[in-house]
């Protein structure tokens, strides 16, 4: 027995040296299986050479237990490689116990080696102990060995397995738990320390080569022990330059406080990550937003508390949000305050017992009119010169918002009814020199209410400047807008002669033909002035359109053809001329339903709208054009007449050709 006690010990001893050894690596062992497994077969032979021996040939040795654990830590090349050594050797000493010795080799190498591939790394990766698991797999394999010593001659094979049963079924698996146990601490102890210094290895790389910053600051005194390139540009500084420096020298003015209370808050925070925006100064004078993620760490001498800081620059997003912010309360197109921060102004304004709040409600006149005529680029232009002229004359410490598409709101403290009205009627001269397109005056009308803290509340002023706005609107906008129209004529009669020409043209004939055909004086009258407007909505069409000589493109055509829509929505949004809108719309619709814009047939279309079309018609084709000859009075007759029925009503085409051209209808 103290034969075996002593093979043990000296197993043991020499797996000590073993884990000692300076190349006990676990990536070298990965690498240089065949030296590992060589290793564990010069041991193996080791232990062999101090055997316990019974008879002549059967010797007891602890390869079984090397070469279990070595299986369990190495797994099968160099078991395989230690076993085979082992094996050779034990066929040279040969003897009664040959086939058992290679049996218990064969036993235990598998044991082991099964025992690693399932169940190693789960084991290796956990901190908890496992002797049990070590004791029972040292068991399994000696109960093998148990097995294979059947394979003793017979004579002695009784007296052996009485001999040797107790150590294999008790001593051996307590080395085998023993070797394991020193092996898997040792096996740990390794890979904590590769991953000790792969994760500072990790940390240093990351540190220098991170595209954050990153930083150590000792947080007592503030002081930068270390900073990495990305941290470093920045700041616009090199590294050397920061190195030993107080971060106060960096922070921007307004944020010092900010830092103070985050260092504070950092040493009373237990653990975890404080985020903060926070404002630097760069080398060059601007300004750099940044992110700072901070965690506190005691250093290794436990005598100093650094904090590592971890920066994103957030200046582009900074300004983003600005931008965003100021979109948010402010009205894009004129740069005026929005209707969202008018209400939230209206909301937190408090007035004091001695200020006095007058309230103004701007309306611009015509708006829409204009749109319709000149596009929404030309009124888009007008609103941002109007808002120009508002800031200028508005004092400063008053308050103006565009709170609709053409409605401005203003406020000014400390000025009665008549000191705005003075104000107000600066801002209207002011418009009313504005240029839009020539002819058309724009104009702008305002509703007033004061308001003293005995009055009530701002809310109620704001409704009665509304109120009074409306007012006014009711005597301005209808003077104003009927002039916009006139406006909008004469521009496009000033822009191409050749349609006012037609234009009076065909407003002469469509008052004779409404007489001719028995209408009252009251229609023949408005007919006369739906005749002058009819083609008001060439005036959104590109003079290279109206202008051209020949035929029109398909998109030229199409673009021409808008005309009618656009008339009737100028005249639609005059309240006197509504009426009129309709017919406007309607005059290049054909009786037959052939005819645009919506296709209209027969009575579907308005009657004034017939006249129009007869009228029109006729005057295109006798005018004269100098890319075409002109047509006769008796020819242009003939076509109306040809065409009666399909693009003319029949009963107004022959009205027309015998009481207006005076020219004899069935002859034709």
């Amino acid at each position: 027995m103290f034969n075996i006690l002593f093979n043990i010990a000296l197993l043991l001893a020499l797996t000590i040296f073993f884990a000692t050894y300076p190349f006990r690596n676990l990536k070298r062992i990965t690498s240089h299986k065949v030296l590992v497994g060589s290793i564990v077969g010069i041991i193996g032979i080791l232990v062999m050479l101090n055997p316990l021996t019974l008879y002549e040939g059967v010797i007891f040795d602890s390869r079984t237990i090397l070469l279990t654990v070595s299986g369990m830590i190495f797994g099968l090349i160099p078991t395989v490689i230690g076993a085979t050594m082992m094996a050779a050797y034990r066929l040279i000493i040969g003897g009664g116990g040959t086939y058992m010795g290679l049996a218990t080799i064969l036993v235990s190498s598998s044991v082991g080696i099964f025992w690693h591939h399932k169940r190693y790394h789960k084991v290796l990766n956990k901190h908890e102990l496992f002797g049990l698991e070590y004791y029972l797999v040292g068991l399994v394999s000696h109960i093998g060995m148990l097995i294979a010593m059947l394979l003793i001659p017979s004579d002695i094979r009784r007296t052996v397995i009485s001999i040797m049963a107790f150590p294999i079924l008790v001593v051996y698996p307590i080395g085998t738990y023993l070797l394991s146990l020193l092996l898997f601490n040792q096996a740990r102890r390794v890979v904590a320390t590769a991953d000790l210094e792969k994760s500072e290895r990790l940390f240093k790389t990351m540190f220098e080569q991170a595209p954050i910053g990153m930083s150590l600051t000792d947080i007592e005194s503030g002081r930068i022990e270390n900073i990495n390139q990305s941290y470093a540009d920045m700041l616009g500084y090199a590294r050397e330059e920061l190195l030993g420096r107080s971060w106060e020298e960096f922070t921007h003015p307004e944020d010092k406080e900010l830092s103070r209370v985050t260092t504070r808050q950092l040493l009373n925070k237990d653990g975890g990550i404080l985020s903060i925006d926070k404002r630097f100064i760069r080398k060059d004078g601007q300004i750099l937003w940044a992110n700072l993620s901070l965690s506190i760490f005691t250093t290794k001498d436990m005598k100093n508390v650094e904090s590592l800081c971890m920066t994103v620059d957030i200046t582009e997003r900074k300004q983003y949000e600005q931008k965003i912010l100021y979109a948010s309360n402010h009205d894009a197109l004129t740069g005026l305050f929005n209707r969202v921060h008018f209400e939230a102004y209206v909301r937190d304004l408090q007035i004091s017992d001695d200020q006095i709040l007058t309230v103004a409600f701007g309306d611009v006149n015509g708006l829409r009119i204009l749109n319709e005529a000149f596009g929404r680029d030309e009124g888009n232009r007008l609103l941002s010169r109007i808002a120009r002229i508002l800031e200028t004359h508005l004092p400063e410490g008053d308050y103006v918002s565009r709170v609709g598409g053409d409605e401005f709101a203003l406020f000014f403290f400390n000025r009665n009814t008549d000191q705005v009205e003075t104000i107000l009627g600066g801002v209207t001269s002011d418009i009313a020199s504005l240029e839009m397109m020539g002819s058309v005056v724009p104009s702008m009308s305002f509703g007033l209410a004061s308001l003293d803290t005995a009055q009530g509340s701002i809310n109620e002023a704001i409704k009665q400047a509304e109120k009074d706005l409306a007012t006014r609107k009711l005597v301005d906008s209808p003077h104003t807008q009927g002039k916009a129209v006139y406006a909008i004529i004469n521009t496009l009669h000033e822009k191409n002669k050749r349609e006012e020409n037609h234009s009076r043209r065909v407003s002469e004939l469509c008052e004779r033909l409404a007489k001719a055909f028995g209408l009252g004086e009251m229609a023949a009258n408005e007919l006369r002035l739906v005749g002058l407007l009819h083609d008001i909505g060439k005036i959104a069409i590109h003079e290279s359109i109206l202008n051209k000589e020949g035929r029109l493109t398909a998109e030229e055509w199409k673009e021409m053809k808008r005309h009618s829509e656009i008339g009737y929505r100028i005249l639609n949004s005059v309240e006197d001329m509504a009426g009129l809108a309709q017919y406007v719309l309607a005059h290049h619709e054909h009786y037959d339903g052939n005819g645009y814009p919506k296709g209209l047939r027969g009575e579907e279309i308005p009657l004034q709208s017939r006249i129009i079309s007869i009228a029109d018609a006729y005057d295109a084709m006798t005018a004269s054009r100098p890319y075409r000859k002109t047509v006769s009075t008796e020819q242009a007759a003939q076509e109306i007449k040809r065409c009666s029925q399909t693009q003319f009503d029949p009963v107004l085409a022959k009205v027309f050709i015998e009481d207006v051209l005076g020219l004899d209808y069935p002859s034709l």
